[in-house]
């Protein structure tokens, strides 16, 4: 390993935690001054529900997230402003820590961590519900890195996790605890493999796409209310929208379907991995295809080199691939996708900076030195 690429990654980390702070000032500017009103619905709704105003005060679904606020209103904010700043002040330094401990950066690890900062300080970091999403994953990335040699139990916390948010948060997350498991039994399956082949990422991918069918089929006989309200959750995403722009709606009405349910939803998976739709929108969307685009080679970067990770990537590429197959069922829109997927920071550094695999390279090449090469010259007798 040259000694001199790995001095540069290291003063390019460096040079990025010395950056966030800008970042995150920039990003509360334009947070706070030059987003449309529609971006700050969620966030007056809550607070409206939290000060007690008039309007919005029956809104059910969003009572558990006012309950959270109102638990840690300490300073007593009441203003938009307030807990948009006081919360990027408490949760910044936060993601700062956890970004300092790769040691090593790329440029384009550098530019995807800035990002990232500045995403969470304008959608995340404020009277959110993606701030309780964040809290969860930071729950996740404590279980990653607790010091256990056994990662069996390891899943088993993270799956806990998600099960735990399923039950008084966020309900569909109870696909993601399944899934967990399921994805983690995948990826062994796949370091197990003498040589990756791309028959066996095809073989992956379809399995995952078989066990979200196989996960609804047999869900209808279990909570067929939940069940009917997942089939047909997209079929009213332009109605319910809020006339949002970037609406995902099913290319054919499901009406209950589950054959067409499948149809649409690898249809939508694939939308939602590689938005390509969203450049034709607007300059102000190619951010997010940006980001998005990010998030899919490290992801297949981790799959990739995946028998050179340690089990705890392991964890984290199962975590994420369930979040994702999870998620593609129910995210109404690709702004509320990048939002959501944005509050799944803790797990995303790991998946960036993880599957660079610097520190496996730098061992193999101790473990493994170059054979020299002796050559033998015959020569004629004078």
């Amino acid at each position: 390993m040259d000694l001199s690429y790995q001095r540069i990654r290291q003063k390019n980390r460096d040079t990025t935690l010395l950056l966030i702070p800008l970042v995150a000032i920039l990003a509360k500017f334009i947070h706070l001054y030059m987003l449309p009103d529609k971006y700050y619905f969620d966030s007056w709704r809550l607070l409206t529900m939290l000060t007690g105003g008039k309007g919005m005060t029956n809104w059910g679904g969003y009572q558990s997230t006012v309950d959270f606020y109102k638990a840690i209103n300490f300073f007593n904010w009441t203003t938009l402003t307030q807990w948009s700043i006081g919360l990027g002040i408490i949760l910044t330094p936060i993601a700062m820590i956890i970004i300092s401990r790769t040691k090593e950066m790329e440029m384009r690890e550098c530019f995807f961590s800035l990002m990232i900062v500045g995403l969470l300080n304008i959608y995340v970091f404020s009277i959110t519900k993606e701030t309780i999403q964040i809290c969860f994953f930071f729950l996740l990335y404590l279980i990653i890195q607790l010091p256990l040699k056994n990662t069996l139990l390891k899943v088993i916390g993270c799956v806990l996790v998600f099960y735990w948010e399923s039950t008084f948060y966020r309900s569909y997350y109870i696909i993601m605890a399944a899934m967990t498991i399921f994805m983690y039994l995948i990826f062994v399956w796949l370091k197990q493999r003498e040589k990756i082949r791309r028959k066996h990422i095809v073989i992956i991918v379809v399995m995952c796409f078989v066990a979200v069918f196989t996960f609804f089929y047999a869900s209808q006989f279990v909570a067929h209310k939940d069940y009917v309200n997942a089939l047909n959750a997209r079929d009213g995403t332009t109605e319910t929208n809020e006339g949002a722009s970037t609406s995902i709606e099913n290319p054919i009405k499901v009406n209950g379907n589950l054959g067409i349910f499948m149809y649409d939803y690898v249809i939508n998976a694939v939308r939602m991995m590689v938005p390509i739709e969203l450049a034709f929108k607007g300059i102000f969307y190619l951010p997010f295809v940006v980001f998005q685009f990010f998030i899919l080679y490290y992801y297949f970067k981790a799959i990739k080199n995946i028998k050179s990770l340690d089990d705890n990537m392991i964890v984290v590429v199962a975590c994420y691939s369930a979040y994702f197959f999870g998620s593609v069922v129910f995210e109404p829109d690709f702004g509320s996708w990048v939002r959501h997927e944005a509050a799944t920071f803790p797990i995303l550094q790991l998946l960036a900076y993880k599957s660079n695999s610097y520190k496996n390279l730098e061992e193999n090449l101790e473990e493994k030195p170059k054979k020299k090469r002796v050559v033998i010259y015959e020569t004629e007798d004078v």
